[in-house]
């Protein structure tokens, strides 16, 4: 007999020498249906539903040195896209992935390409899956849609998602990523530029990703 199997027969002999064969079955059912939902008590501020949640996920958003604005529908991105461009002299260029929502649109006013981020790509669009009003954190899927180099490589990173998909917290963010169905490779939680103070103590936006990020909230 092996190690490992002995390893192995010993604990189960040590388990079921516990309760009996069904408490614990019906144990680890009970366990898998709490499977992401939180127990223990939470802070005021990640109960916070409709206005209360919208003001409190802009107040965090600019808290860390990101950007906010609304459109009406998505159909008014580009052209607000445009105006964020100009505003920040630069150029009329943008990057983004295939998701539905965003290459439907007319982008005919701006140099819009589809893929993968590229090096020093001045500005990048990415389609968030949703946001904690908590902390003003954005959460991104991995994929063709949304390839994940666009979150990394773009100067400046423009993200957009609809008020109805800003949820209270991290507890709601995850479920809602859950019950999309979609299995991607990572999901990235975004809250503000990239920033690091490794050296010297001193804060510097865009150490390890984007100086810049702007979020467009669509309110249809």
């Amino acid at each position: 007999m092996s190690s490992r199997v002995r390893i192995l027969a010993n604990l189960r002999r040590r388990l079921e020498e516990g309760r009996p064969a069904a408490e614990r079955a019906e144990g680890v059912a009970a366990r898998l249906r709490l499977a992401g939902a939180q127990t223990a008590p939470r802070p005021a501020a990640s109960r916070l539903e409709g206005a209360e949640a919208l003001a409190r996920f802009e107040e965090k958003l600019r808290a860390v040195d990101a950007s906010v604005s609304h459109v009406p529908g998505f159909s008014s991105l580009p052209q607000a896209l445009a105006e964020e461009l100009r505003a920040r002299n630069l150029p009329a260029a943008v990057r983004m992935g295939e998701d539905f929502d965003l290459v439907s649109l007319d982008w005919s006013g701006l140099e819009a390409t589809r893929g993968p981020g590229r090096i020093e790509e001045p500005a990048t669009l990415s389609r968030a899956v949703c946001g904690a009003a908590e902390t003003g954190t954005v959460a991104l899927r991995s994929g063709p849609a949304n390839p994940v180099t666009l979150t990394f490589l773009g100067e400046t990173h423009f993200i957009v998602l609809r008020r109805s998909e800003i949820v209270p917290g991290l507890e709601e963010l995850w479920a809602r990523v859950r019950r999309s169905g979609a299995q991607p490779r990572t999901v990235n939680l975004v809250t503000g530029p990239s920033r690091s103070a490794d050296i010297g103590g001193v804060l510097q936006l865009g150490a390890h990703g984007p100086v810049a990020v702007h979020v467009f909230i669509v309110d249809a």
